[in-house]
């Protein structure tokens, strides 16, 4: 009797994982339409490519069927233009150059990182123009605190959205909690926000669905990682393999955030060739939204 359960015990788990081998790929089509349901965009974030080029990161992320890309204002442009993708530090050659590429592959330049932002209204409006004309729509940022009022105001102006990012408690003492952030930006316009890490509240040991809960509708991003340990040690793994409990989180976030909401696909582990995992990330993500939209 032992024996027929052992074997009957090995039959079940060895269906279960041909079963889960077998999952068919979701449609990159449906996924859109269910993202486009929850009012959500996709997108990449360049720093996954770090170890590339803009130009170079560009082509790897039109292989992945994604038409969004978050770039970050410390990454060379490509191996013939030394300057980085800072739009206030770009000429307008530069500009142009870059926006050709862009169409070129078939990619918008949605979201950008920049640290922080001139205390300088002029030079802080000169960020803000000359990035629209690369057709950013988001920043990430963690800005001084005093100069919020003023970024309000310029987002308001230019139609864009300025995003609060964090890291560690101890890098970024502003903005590492969701809680701190929500009291900077409470008094503020929509056009300022919360566009958190994932993996760096998994690492401060809160679950990625607590803080969209309390966050909620100030949410209007978010660079979307998975861990595999729950503490300060853990590293990137796909989406859905980790501990972070990300489908949780999507599910909280399709219920507190009806308007637009930027997802960023940013994965940090195997930098020199992390292709295959990112699209582990995205086929995860599209299963996950169709299954929302059911």
């Amino acid at each position: 009797m032992q024996r027929i359960l052992l074997t009957l015990v090995i039959l079940f788990s060895a269906a279960i994982c041909t079963a889960a081998e077998n999952t068919p790929v979701p449609s990159r089509q449906d996924a859109i339409a269910a993202l486009e349901k929850l009012n959500w965009k996709l997108s990449v974030s360049g720093y996954s490519f770090r170890k590339f080029t803009f130009f170079e990161t560009v082509d790897k992320v039109a292989e992945l069927g994604v038409k969004n890309i978050e770039g970050f204002n410390f990454q060379q442009i490509s191996k013939d233009i030394k300057t980085k993708l800072n739009p206030a530090t770009m000429s307008d050659e530069e500009i142009n150059t870059v926006k050709a590429k862009l169409d070129s592959a078939g990619l918008k330049l949605i979201a950008l990182y920049y640290g922080s932002f001139p205390a300088d209204e002029a030079a802080c409006r000169r960020v803000f123009e000359r990035s629209k004309m690369l057709g950013v729509k988001y920043f990430v940022s963690e800005p001084d605190p005093a100069i919020l009022p003023m970024l309000d105001k310029c987002a308001k102006e230019y139609d864009m959205i300025v995003g609060l990012h964090g890291h560690s408690k101890k890098s970024s003492p502003n903005t590492w909690h969701p809680e701190l952030v929500l009291k900077r930006i409470e008094a503020l316009s929509p056009a300022i926000g919360a566009f958190s890490d994932t993996g760096h509240w998994i690492r401060s040991e809160l679950y990625p669905s607590e803080g969209a809960a309390i966050l909620k509708d100030r949410n209007v991003g978010v660079e979307l990682h998975d861990l595999h340990e729950f503490n300060s040690e853990g590293h990137d793994v796909p989406l859905g393999t980790g501990v972070g409990k990300i489908a949780d989180y999507l599910k909280t976030m399709s219920q507190v955030k009806k308007s637009q909401f930027l997802i960023s696909v940013d994965y940090t582990s195997n930098p020199d060739n992390p292709l295959d995992d990112i699209r582990k990330c995205i086929e995860f993500i599209d299963r996950t939204v169709i299954n929302l939209c059911k």
